[in-house]
């Protein structure tokens, strides 16, 4: 939850301080860090320079995509419904399209992760 919600009294997390940080801990290590390392440092090269290069990104960022329900559909305890619906995956090929341009473009995991962590954190924020 960001320090708005907290100052307005926003619904986020209850304003739970130890909530909200617990959620960030865990949002870090699983969807951040987690498939930033699979979907963009191990699937997908760091720098585009090929023709080859961009199609690997693509099959990546696709791969990412589908990740999302492949998890509920395999019952992992991190799934939720939502991630099943179109507009919810529609926004998940934009968040990743974002982490593989800044990845591409800084050669670095860190800039994908820290988008992908403040993505997370502030939808389950929003929504706790």
């Amino acid at each position: 939850m960001s320090p708005i919600h907290f100052s307005m009294g926003l619904p986020g997390l209850r304003n739970d301080p130890d909530a909200f940080l617990r959620l960030a801990a865990i949002a870090l290590l699983i969807p951040a860090l987690g498939e930033e390392l699979v979907f963009r440092g191990i699937l997908q090269p760091a720098r585009m320079s090929t023709t080859k290069d961009l199609a690997i990104s693509a099959l990546s960022l696709a791969a990412f995509v589908l990740w999302h329900p492949v998890q509920v559909w395999l019952g992992l305890p991190m799934a939720q419904p939502v991630f099943t619906e179109p507009a919810f995956l529609t926004l998940v090929a934009a968040v990743g399209a974002l982490c593989t341009a800044l990845t591409h473009r800084t050669g670095s995991l860190w800039p994908a992760m820290a988008l992908h962590w403040v993505v997370v954190v502030g939808w389950k924020a929003g929504t706790g």
